[in-house]
C-alpha cells in the first residue's frame, strides 16, 4: 500500500449499494446431493480484489475492483469502478446443495479474469473476459454518461458449466470428513490449485489444468507421513477417531508462490505453521508460531480460541516480497505475526519480521499491506471496529480505531421551528443514507413482525416513538449495517470494508482530522511539522496543546448544541452573542477536568501555551483555504500539463466515484467546522478568564480584532461546504431547463455557465428518486472537470502515480472545497447553481453569505437577480441587478466572464452590463422593468457611446408594446442614429395600423421623417396582402390631411389597380369602383393642369421583390425605404378621363354582378371596353352599353342589333289584339326598367314590345348620324329575320338617306317597295323643282334657275328596272315596272326643261342621254 501520507488515522467513506443494477442469477448443478449443505455448516465468507494496473494512468482497470461474499451455496460477485460507470456488474452464483467454503481467490491471466471456488464438495474455475480485452479504445473518447460492459455481463450458465472448469471432490457422498478451510491459486503456467483442509488433519490438493490444454484434473492428499500417525490413521476405525481433531488440524491456509513454486501455507491448531509444496506434495517446514510470540505464558498447553488461528497474504506491488500474517488467537490474548518465507541454500526458512498484541475483541478479519496492517473487531458490545496499525522502521505503532460511519439513532435533534415529520424525512432520505428500495423492505418486514406479535395493536403500532425506533432498526438491520471482511490494494492505497448491503471504503485522516478526532494522545511530530510549517518544538507543542483543548471541548459538546449553534450561526448576524451562551455552558460553567490531560481545567491548559494567539494563528491559517499570493503566481505561471490532464481526464468520473469525493468533502468541511467552532468558543473562553490563562491586554486585542473576526469568517465559510455536501438537489422538469438554458444563453458565458457538462440522464434519474446534493452534481459537473484541470496545472502524483488513494484523495478534496470556498474569487459554485436550474439553493447560499463575505458581492447580487427572475419576480430582480453594477470593476466574474469586455471605462461597462441584463427581461417578456434599465442605462451612457441607439431602440419598443404611443414617438426622436430611427419609424407605423390608431399616426409631426413616413406605408401597402390590411386607405387619409391630393389620388388609383388583380368577387370590385371614385375626387381639386398621375406598372423583372410589381417607375425608394435608382423609362400617364374610363368598366362589370351573380363574371380581371359591352348588350344593359362604347369610341351596331332583335322577338311572342303580356313578354320589362325609356303615350297601356319598339326608335333619334349606319344597321337585322320595315323607321330613314334604303329594298327583294319608294322620291325632287320643300326626303325648293345638288340613285334604280323587265311577263311586277318607267321619263322630262333653262344664258344646249 503506497505511504498514506504519514496518515495513522482513517475514516471510512460510507456509500450504500445503488439498487438501480439488478442481479443477474445463475444457478449451477454442482452434482452434489441435497443433504450436503444440511450437514456441513460453513461460516460465511467475503473479500475483494484490486486490477493489478490499478494504479496505472489512462488504464480502463484504474480505480476498478472486484468484491464477492459468499453465504452457505449463494456467491454474489460485484465489480465497481470509481472512474466509469460499469452495466451488467453484478451476478449471483447459485452452487446448489454445496455450501462455499473461503478460500473464494481471483486473478488475472492472458486476458481472462479467473474466479477460483471451493466448496465442500467441488471446485470450480470461472472465466471472465478481461477489462482491457473488452475495450481497447481510448477512453478520453468515452462520455461520462455512457456506461461500459462489466466482466460479468455477458456470464451465463453455458460458459460456467463447462466440466473441464469444474470437478466433483467425492461424487460418490462416501466420505467421513468435512473440510473445514480452503485456499486457491492460480500458477503463472495457468494450473488452477486448490487446497482444502478436511476435519481429520488432511489437506487435499486438486490440480486443474490450463485453459485450453487437454488434461485430467489431479487430486492428492497431503498427510501426516510419521508411522504413529499413519497406524493411527489405519487401526483405528473413523467412528471411534470422529469426535477427537488431531492437533495437527488446520485452521486457516493460503497458497503462495515462493521462487516460482506454490507452496501452502497452513496455520494449525498446535500452534504451528506448516508449509506443503505443490510440487512435490511434501511438507517443507514445520514452524512453532510460539516461537514468534512474545509473553504468551502457557499459552503453548491453550488450544486456540473462538474461530481459531488465522493466516493471510501481504498485498504488495512486488511479486517477489512474500510476507505472510498470522494471528494467533488465545483465550487471554491474541498477537498477530508478520513473517517472511525466504528460501536459503535451497531451503525453505520462515523469518519473523514483526509481532505486536492485538486488542482484546474478537477478531473478525484483517489485511495487510507493507506498511499498514487494517483489521476487524467486533466488541464486547456487539458492534464492529476497525483498527489500524502502521509498520515503521522503529517498529510497529500504536492501535488507531478507525472512524467509522456512526449508527442511525431513533431520536434525531429537532429544531423548534422545525416540523419532526420533515426532519425524519430528510434523513431517511439524505443522499447517500439509504436507498428507496432498501427503506422499503425494511418497512415491510417490520410491518410483518408488528402483524405477528399480539402485544403491539391499534395506537401502538402507529405511535411515533415506536414508529421511529422500528424503522431505524429495520433500516439498520436490512441494510447492511453489519461489517463482514476487509480487503485492500496495495498500489493506490484503496481499503474496502465489505458490509452486509454494500462496500464502504477507508481514508487517510489529514493532519486536522488526526490531531483533532483521535482519542489517542498522538505526538506526531511531522503532522505537527506540517501544520505549524516549523521545526520549532515550542511552537509545535503550543499547537499540540490547543489541539488537545479543542478535542476535550467537543467531547463537552452534545449534538443538540451543535445542531443549535449551527442554526444560529445561519440566521444570526452575531455570532459572538451566540457563542457566548455556549461558552458560559460547556466551559466556564462546567467541569472539565475529567476530559482534559494532567486534570487541568481550560485556564490550565492555556497557561501552559508559551504563545496562544500565535497557535491559534497557525491553525487558521492552515485551515484557511484563500489561495495565497505564491500559489495564484504558481498557478499563472505554471501552463497546464497535458499528460497530468490525460491522466486525470477520467479520475472519480462515476456515480459511484463522485459520492465518494462528495462524502469526503462532507467530512472534510464537517470536521473542520466543528474544530473552529470548538476554537471560536476557546477564543471567547479565553478573553473572559484573562489573566488566568496568561492573556495579557496585547493578546486581547488581537484576538478581538484579528482572531475573533478572522475564525468567524472561516467557521461560516466552512459552513457554506459542508451546506454544499449535505442539501438536495431540487427536481427539475425538462421544460424547465430548457427554459433556464435559452435565457442564460442571452447571457453569452461560456464554459461552465451553459457550455459545461451537464446532467447526464442517470444523474437526473437519482434526482428523482434517490435524491443528489448539490455537491455531488458539482463534482460530476464543471467542479470536478475544473478540479482536474488545477491539479494538472500541480506536481499532483508525479512521485507515485498509483497512490490515489493513499496520497491523492485528501489533494482532490481540498481542491474541490477550495472551489466552493467564499473567501476568493472563485465563482464557479453559484455559476454552477444557475446553470442547473438550482436556483431555490442558490437563494439560500446567497443568504449564508450576505452579512459577512466581503468577495463577489456584486456577483453573488446578479446571481440573486436570476432567482428573482426564475420566481418571476423582475421588479425585485431589477434592483438587483442595479445593485450588481457596482461590482463591474472589481469583480472578474462580471468583467471577465460576463461581459467578456476589454474595455477600461466604468461608464461603457455599465451599458454593456445593461444591455446583457436587458435581455433577461425580454426572455421573459417584462416591458416595464426592462424600459426603466434602458433608461438607467441611458443616464449613465456617454453621448457617444455606440450602444446609445440599441437602448433608445429599446426603449422605443416596449413602450410601443405598452401602447404609449407619445413616449415611443419621443424615443424615436431621440435616437442618434438615422438607421435605426428608420426601423423604429417602421415599427410605430405597422403597430398603430394593427391597433387601429390610425389617428395618432396621421396626427404625428414626424418632422423630417415625412418622406420615411410615406415610403414605408406605400412599402407596407404593396407587400401585404389587401384582404387582411388596407394600408392605402391610410396613405389617403395621411395625404389629405396634408392636402397633397395628387398623391390621394394616385394613392387610390394603385389600390384599386390591385383590387381588380388581387381580389375578385363582388366586395373587390365595390372596394376597386370607391377607390376609383376617391382618386377622381381627388385629382378634381388639383389644378387642371396637374391633375395626372402616373400609372404604376407591373414587375417585368424576375428577381424583383414581392410587392415591387406594384411600384411606381417614378419612385425613388423600395419598399424597405431605401433609395433605388429606376432602370425603367417609359412609363404612362394616366388623365381623369383615363381614370373614368376604367371606374366605368368595374361600374358596368358591379351592375352585372348586381342582375346575374354568376362567378363567371367576378372571375378574372376587369373585360376589355369591347367585351363590356357586348356583356351589357346580352344583359339588356343598352344605355350602360351606350355610355361605355362612346365613351371609349366604340361603334353601336351591336347595341343596335341586339335591340332590334329583342323588338322582333317580343312582336313575335304577342298578338296584336293582345292586351298586356304574356309569360314572355313580361320578362323583357326586367331590361327595359334598366334602361332610360321616355313615355310618350302615357295614356295608353302599352305592352313590353310596344316599349322595346320605342326604346328602338329612340335610340336611332338619339344616336343616329348622317350615315344613317344604325337605320341600315335596323332595318337589315329586321329584314333578315323577314320582318316588315316599321313605318317610323322608313320615315325616319328616308329623312336620312333614302339611297341606302333603295338598295337595302333591292338586296332584299322588296320590289314593290323599291318601286314605291323610286315613285315616291322622284316626285318630291321634281317638286323641288318648282320651289316646294320635301319634308319626307329632307329635300329643299329652289325658285331660281341654278344648278341642283339633288341627285337619283340611277345605280339602284337600273338595277331594279332590269329585275322589273326580266319578270315584266308577271302582271303585277309589269305594272310595276309600267309605273317606275313612266315617272322616270317624266322626271327626265322635267329635269330637262328645268337644265335648258339654265343653260340658256350660256348657249350651250343640254342633252340627256
Amino acid at each position: 500500500m503506497a505511504d498514506s501520507a504519514n496518515s495513522l488515522l482513517y475514516r471510512e467513506i460510507y456509500v450504500p449499494s445503488s439498487t438501480a443494477t439488478k442481479w443477474k442469477e445463475i444457478s449451477l448443478n454442482t452434482g452434489a446431493s441435497a443433504s450436503t449443505l444440511q450437514d456441513i455448516k460453513v461460516a460465511e465468507s467475503c473479500g475483494g480484489y484490486t486490477y493489478n494496473d490499478s494504479g496505472l494512468p489512462l488504464s480502463v482497470v484504474r480505480n476498478r475492483f472486484i468484491h464477492w461474499k459468499a453465504c452457505n451455496d449463494v456467491l454474489e460477485l460485484e465489480e465497481e469502478s470509481l472512474d466509469l460507470d460499469l452495466y451488467g456488474s453484478k451476478v449471483k452464483f447459485h452452487f446448489q446443495d454445496t455450501a462455499i467454503l473461503g478460500g473464494v481467490s481471483i486473478h488475472e491471466s492472458h486476458g481472462y479474469v479467473i474466479v477460483l471456488v471451493p466448496t465442500v464438495a467441488s471446485v470450480h474455475r470461472l472465466i471472465f473476459p478481461h477489462p482491457n480485452k473488452l475495450h481497447k479504445g481510448d477512453l478520453q473518447y468515452i462520455p461520462s454518461d455512457h456506461p461500459l460492459p462489466s466482466i460479468f455481463y455477458d456470464a451465463s450458465i453455458a460458459k460456467c458449466m463447462d466440466t473441464r472448469n469444474s470437478h466433483m471432490l467425492n461424487p460418490g457422498g462416501t466420505i467421513t470428513s468435512h473440510f473445514t478451510a480452503a485456499a486457491s491459486y492460480y500458477t503463472q503456467d495457468g494450473e488452477a490449485l486448490f487446497a482444502l483442509a478436511n476435519s481429520i488433519g488432511n489437506i487435499l490438493l486438486v490440480k486443474m489444468p490450463p485453459l485450453d490444454i487437454q488434461g485430467i484434473v489431479q487430486q492428492f492428499e497431503l498427510c501426516q507421513t510419521s508411522v504413529m500417525q499413519k497406524l493411527w490413521t489405519g487401526l483405528v476405525p473413523s467412528v471411534m477417531r470422529s469426535g477427537q481433531e488431531p492437533q495437527h488440524t488446520v485452521c486457516s491456509l493460503v497458497i503462495q508462490a515462493v521462487r516460482n513454486e506454490a507452496c501452502i501455507f497452513a496455520v494449525c491448531k498446535d500452534h504451528r505453521l506448516r508449509v506443503w509444496s505443490c510440487k512435490t506434495h511434501e511438507c517443507m517446514v514445520i514452524t512453532n508460531l510460539l516461537d514468534f510470540a512474545t509473553d504468551v505464558g502457557h499459552a503453548a498447553s491453550l488450544s486456540p480460541a473462538g474461530s481459531g488461528h488465522t493466516i493471510r497474504k501481504l498485498i504488495s506491488t512486488n511479486m517477489a516480497d512474500v510476507k505472510l500474517g498470522v494471528h494467533l488467537n488465545f483465550t487471554n490474548s491474541n498477537q498477530f505475526c508478520i513473517l517472511q518465507p525466504q528460501v536459503s541454500s535451497s531451503r525453505l526458512q520462515i523469518s519473523h519480521r514483526a509481532s505486536v498484541f492485538g486488542p482484546e475483541d474478537d477478531l473478525i478479519d484483517f489485511c495487510m499491506s507493507s506498511t499498514t496492517l487494517v483489521t476487524l473487531w467486533t466488541s464486547s458490545e456487539g458492534t464492529p471496529v476497525v483498527r489500524t496499525l502502521t509498520f515503521g522502521d522503529e517498529g510497529p505503532g500504536p492501535w488507531m480505531e478507525v472512524l467509522l460511519q456512526p449508527a442511525e439513532v431513533a431520536d434525531l435533534n429537532i429544531p423548534p421551528h422545525r416540523d419532526p415529520r420533515e426532519v425524519y424525512l430528510e434523513r431517511l432520505f439524505q443522499p447517500g443514507r439509504f436507498s428507496k428500495q432498501d427503506i422499503r423492505r425494511a418497512l415491510s418486514l417490520q410491518v410483518y413482525s408488528q402483524a405477528l406479535d399480539p402485544n403491539v395493536t391499534g395506537e401502538m403500532a402507529l405511535g411515533v416513538n415506536t414508529l421511529k425506533q422500528d424503522v431505524t432498526i429495520a433500516v439498520e438491520t436490512e441494510v447492511g449495517g453489519k461489517l463482514k471482511g476487509l480487503f485492500a490494494d496495495g498500489v493506490t492505497g484503496l481499503i474496502g470494508l465489505v458490509r452486509k448491503g454494500c462496500v464502504t471504503y477507508l481514508r487517510p485522516c489529514d493532519q486536522v482530522e488526526e490531531l483533532y478526532c483521535s482519542s489517542e494522545d498522538l505526538e506526531n511530530s511531522e503532522i505537527l511539522a506540517d501544520i505549524c510549517r516549523t521545526d520549532d518544538e515550542q511552537t509545535k507543542r503550543d499547537v499540540s496543546i490547543v489541539f488537545e483543548t479543542l478535542h476535550s471541548i467537543s467531547l463537552e459538546i452534545s449534538d443538540d448544541l451543535g445542531m443549535q449553534f449551527e442554526q444560529e450561526l445561519s440566521t444570526s448576524q452575531n455570532l459572538e452573542m451566540v457563542a457566548g451562551q455556549l461558552v458560559e455552558h460547556v466551559i466556564l460553567n462546567h467541569d472539565m477536568e475529567n476530559a482534559l490531560s494532567e486534570g487541568l481545567s481550560v485556564a490550565g491548559n492555556m497557561r501552559l501555551i508559551n504563545d496562544f494567539t500565535g497557535a491559534v494563528n497557525i491553525i487558521l491559517k492552515f485551515l484557511d483555504l484563500s489561495p495565497n499570493i505564491d500559489d495564484d503566481q504558481a498557478m499563472e505561471s505554471d501552463d497546464i500539463n497535458m499528460t497530468r490532464h490525460l491522466n486525470l481526464n477520467k479520475l472519480f468520473t462515476s456515480k459511484v466515484g463522485c459520492d465518494i469525493l462528495t462524502l469526503c468533502v462532507e467530512q472534510f468541511s464537517l470536521t473542520r467546522f466543528q474544530l473552529l467552532r470548538d476554537l471560536y468558543l476557546l477564543l471567547l473562553a479565553a478573553l473572559r478568564i484573562g489573566n488566568q490563562a496568561n492573556i495579557d491586554t496585547q493578546s486581547v486585542a488581537t484576538i478581538q480584532n484579528d482572531l475573533l473576526p478572522y475564525t468567524a469568517n472561516l467557521l461560516r465559510s466552512y459552513l457554506v461546504v459542508k451546506w454544499a455536501a449535505q442539501t438536495l438537489a431540487v427536481s427539475t422538469q425538462a421544460n424547465s431547463l430548457e427554459s433556464n438554458i435559452r435565457q442564460l444563453s442571452s447571457l453569452d458565458i461560456s464554459e461552465s455557465m451553459i457550455g459545461g457538462q451537464n446532467v447526464g440522464p442517470a444523474l437526473i434519474q437519482k434526482i428523482e428518486h434517490s435524491g443528489a446534493s448539490l455537491m455531488e452534481l458539482f463534482i460530476h459537473g464543471p467542479g470536478g472537470d475544473k478540479m482536474r484541470t488545477s491539479l494538472s496545472t500541480t506536481s499532483f502524483l508525479d512521485e507515485d502515480s498509483g497512490a490515489l488513494w493513499s496520497s491523492g484523495l485528501l489533494k482532490i478534496v481540498k481542491c474541490i472545497a477550495s472551489l466552493i470556498w467564499p473567501l476568493s474569487e472563485q465563482f464557479v459554485f453559484a455559476e454552477f447553481l444557475a446553470s442547473h436550474c438550482q436556483y431555490l439553493p442558490l437563494q439560500d447560499y446567497n443568504n449564508l453569505l450576505q452579512h459577512w463575505c466581503e468577495f463577489n458581492c456584486a456577483s453573488r447580487c446578479f446571481m440573486q437577480a436570476l432567482c428573482y427572475l426564475h420566481f418571476d419576480e423582475p421588479v425585485k430582480a431589477a434592483h438587483c441587478f442595479n445593485t450588481a453594477r457596482e461590482g463591474l470593476p472589481n469583480e472578474s466574474f462580471l468583467r471577465d466572464r460576463l461581459l467578456q469586455s476589454e474595455e477600461t471605462q466604468v461608464r461603457k461597462l455599465e451599458v454593456l452590463f445593461y444591455l446583457k441584463v436587458i435581455r433577461q427581461f425580454e426572455e421573459i417578456s417584462a416591458p416595464d422593468v426592462v424600459i426603466s434599465l434602458a433608461n438607467e442605462a441611458i443616464s449613465v451612457a456617454d453621448e457617444d457611446d455606440p450602444n446609445l441607439p440599441t437602448l433608445w431602440s429599446k426603449v422605443f419598443k416596449y413602450q410601443l408594446e405598452l401602447g404609449h404611443n407619445s413616449e415611443a414617438y419621443k424615443a424615436m426622436i431621440e435616437n442618434p442614429d438615422p438607421s435605426r430611427r428608420k426601423d423604429c419609424l417602421r415599427q410605430l407605423l405597422i403597430s398603430l395600423c394593427d391597433r387601429g390608431d390610425l389617428q395618432s399616426l396621421v396626427d404625428f409631426p414626424y418632422i423630417d421623417l415625412e418622406d420615411e413616413v410615406e415610403n414605408i406605408l406605400e412599402s407596407r401597402a404593396r407587400c401585404m396582402d389587401l384582404t387582411t390590411h388596407n394600408y392605402y386607405d391610410l396613405l389617403y387619409a395621411f395625404h389629405i390631411f396634408r392636402n397633397n391630393y395628387r398623391k390621394a389620388g394616385s394613392v387610390m388609383y394603385e389600390h384599386g389597380m390591385r383590387l381588380g388583380r388581387e381580389v375578385p368577387g363582388k366586395a373587390g370590385l365595390q372596394r376597386q369602383a370607391q377607390c376609383y371614385l376617391a382618386a377622381l375626387n381627388a385629382l378634381r381639386l388639383v389644378k387642371p393642369e396637374y391633375s395626372w398621375i402616373i400609372k404604376p406598372m407591373l414587375a417585368t423583372k424576375a428577381n424583383m421583390a414581392a410587392g415591387d410589381y406594384m411600384r411606381s417607375p417614378t419612385s425613388k425608394h423600395d419598399l424597405e425605404g431605401e433609395e433605388v435608382v429606376n432602370s425603367a423609362s417609359n412609363f404612362e400617364i394616366l388623365e381623369l378621363h383615363d381614370i373614368e374610363k376604367e371606374f366605368m368598366l368595374v361600374d358596368a362589370r358591379l351592375r352585372l354582378l348586381v342582375k346575374d351573380n354568376d362567378p363567371s363574371l367576378s372571375a378574372g380581371g376587369t373585360p376589355g371596353a369591347d367585351e363590356m359591352v357586348g356583356l351589357l348588350v346580352k344583359s339588356g344593359m343598352y344605355d350602360r352599353a351606350v355610355i361605355v362604347s362612346r365613351a371609349f369610341d366604340l361603334p353601336l351596331n351591336p347595341i343596335f342589333e341586339s335591340l332590334t332583335l329583342r323588338c322582333i322577338n317580343l312582336t313575335k311572342n304577342s298578338s296584336y289584339h293582345m292586351r298586356g303580356d304574356n309569360d314572355y313578354t313580361s320578362q323583357a320589362w326586367e331590361w327595359l326598367k334598366m334602361n332610360n325609356l321616355t313615355l310618350t303615350n302615357i295614356a295608353k297601356e302599352n305592352s313590353s314590345a310596344d316599349e322595346a319598339w320605342q326604346l328602338l326608335q329612340q335610340y336611332l333619334d338619339r344616336y343616329e348620324d348622317r350615315t344613317a349606319q344604325y337605320h341600315r344597321c335596323t332595318a337589315t337585322k329586321l329584314l333578315t329575320h323577314g320582318f316588315t320595315l316599321p313605318t317610323w323607321l322608313v320615315i325616319s330613314y328616308k329623312g336620312l338617306n333614302s339611297a341606302k334604303l333603295l338598295r337595302l329594298y333591292i338586296e332584299y327583294d322588296l320590289l314593290e317597295e323599291a318601286v314605291s319608294l323610286c315613285v315616291e322620291y322622284m316626285d318630291s325632287v321634281i317638286e323641288t323643282f318648282s320651289g316646294h320643300d320635301s319634308k319626307l326626303f329632307q329635300l329643299k325648293g329652289c325658285l331660281q334657275h341654278q344648278p341642283q345638288t339633288v341627285w337619283l340613285p340611277y345605280t339602284s334604280i337600273d338595277m331594279l328596272r332590269k329585275s322589273l323587265h326580266e319578270h315584266r311577263q308577271e302582271r303585277h311586277l309589269g305594272e310595276l315596272y309600267q309605273m317606275l318607267e313612266e315617272r322616270l321619263q317624266r322626271y327626265m322630262r322635267r329635269l330637262k326643261e328645268s337644265s335648258d333653262q339654265v343653260c340658256q344664258p350660256t348657249g350651250q344646249p343640254f342633252y340627256v342621254t
